[in-house]
């Protein structure tokens, strides 16, 4: 895209939404960072315990560029994933924390894809799609654990930021988690299932 189109697609934006006042069906905003309240349900399975769904509740920050158009159905959103903050308790191993793995050196990111759900309706969902890298702590097994081969979370989104929508993994999902001062021996858990819940924007 050049820089002319990039001026031209921006002026055509609308701001960015920081209340739901703003937030409109079907319309692209300019690019921005949303800190949301975000819950998730872990399915996991670690070695030693029976597979558990586990509540998480907290926050995540995303990084989103301007669309590559002002139109809804043709446009494309590149984000990032900043942040991760959200703590659980497992009936089983108790507290588990959740965030972004800096340290494997793969970006946490996706995109908004361009189309819709439904081909050639302009007034329909769109794909979101997010590539996570993260690790659990369990400090009461002394564990941390993290994921190698991406988490692919899916939302299909009528606004962005997607408040008050959901998604999650594939039913398919299995994704092995290893420990972190052990990258390189067996995986010791599996990520079954993730169903996440995106919320409201943090209060300052």
């Amino acid at each position: 895209m050049s820089e002319q189109t990039r001026q031209t697609v921006a002026k055509s934006l609308v701001p960015s939404p920081k209340s739901l006042s703003e937030l409109h069906l079907f319309t692209m905003p300019e690019g921005g960072t949303d800190r949301l309240n975000f819950i998730t349900w872990d399915t996991i399975a670690v070695h030693g315990f029976e597979e558990e769904t586990v509540e998480f509740h907290g926050f995540y920050a995303i990084e989103r560029a301007n669309p590559s158009s002002a139109d809804w159905q043709e446009a494309y959103v590149d984000i990032r994933m900043r942040e991760l903050n959200v703590d659980g308790v497992s009936q089983q191993f108790g507290a588990i924390h959740a965030s972004v793995n800096d340290t494997i050196g793969k970006p946490s990111g996706g995109q908004v894809r361009p189309g819709t759900t439904y081909r050639d309706v302009t007034d329909s969902p769109k794909m979101c799609q997010m590539y996570g890298y993260m690790q659990f702590d369990m400090p009461e097994l002394g564990l941390t654990v993290f994921n190698k081969e991406a988490i692919l979370l899916e939302h299909t989104i009528t606004h962005i930021p997607p408040i008050g929508q959901g998604g999650g993994t594939r039913p398919e999902t299995a994704i092995d988690l290893y420990r972190l001062d052990d990258p390189d021996g067996a995986p010791v858990a599996v990520l079954k299932r993730v169903k996440t819940h995106i919320g409201a924007w943090l209060e300052n």
